[in-house]
């Protein structure tokens, strides 16, 4: 299941491992299981063409959708459509795990792996400038 690919970003606190890609469910879907650390978020964007889903697998996260907060615990999820902006935080003191679905697929792992490249770089700058 998945090429088990895996992404960090050390500015929000962000570990993804690809669990099914486009290319294996024909385009139809991406299914990411999501490591949040403590305090880390999903910066706030939209989608114009995909929706998302949201099922937390442990800990808790806090997830902003159209300016409304929705509180979500183990077991629970939510439903993103498209064109919504949206952020999803991790306020609490330990890591947060859940699984995000975005159908279509369509270029989102590609969109996924070219942000967290171009933001590796920056998380090292920053780190660097914090250690002053």
């Amino acid at each position: 299941m998945g090429d088990g690919g895996h992404l960090d970003d050390p500015i929000t606190g962000q570990h993804l491992t690809f669990m099914k890609t486009g290319a294996e469910t024909g385009g139809d879907l991406l299914q990411v299981e999501v490591r949040l650390d403590a305090g880390g978020r999903v910066p706030r964007h939209a989608h114009l063409r995909q929706d998302e889903r949201v099922e937390v697998i442990s800990g808790s996260l806090t997830a902003r959708v159209g300016g409304r907060d929705h509180e979500l615990r183990p077991g629970d999820s939510l439903d993103v459509p498209r064109r919504r902006l949206h952020v999803i935080r991790n306020a609490a003191e330990h890591e947060t795990r859940f699984v995000l679905e975005v159908r279509p697929a369509r270029h989102m792992e590609q969109a996924m792996k070219g942000l967290f490249a171009v933001m590796r770089p920056l998380g090292r700058i920053l780190r660097k400038a914090s250690d002053r």
